[in-house]
């Protein structure tokens, strides 16, 4: 009688942020996107959703004076005085 093998049991997919695979990934430093990195994300409160981001805004009576916008370093959004597209 032959025994049966089991499938071997999946793993779940361990995702990480698009911020940690592009530092991972970079070639050379850059001085200039390290900054751009730097004021445009890192110093920023992040958001999963722009909803959030709009509510926090709200709460804060800052509504009218913050924007949004989707980060391109670590896909969250941020808040923003700049107006946005």
């Amino acid at each position: 009688m032959r025994s049966k093998r089991r499938p071997p049991k999946k793993r779940p997919v361990q995702t990480e942020s698009l911020m940690d695979f592009w530092l991972r990934n970079r070639g050379t430093l850059d001085q200039a996107i390290d900054h751009d990195v730097e004021r445009s994300c890192e110093s920023k409160d992040r958001y999963p959703t722009r909803e959030q981001a709009r509510a926090v805004a709200a709460m804060n009576g800052m509504a009218d004076v913050l924007f949004t916008y989707q980060c391109r370093y670590c896909g969250d959004w941020h808040l923003t005085r700049r107006p946005t597209s």
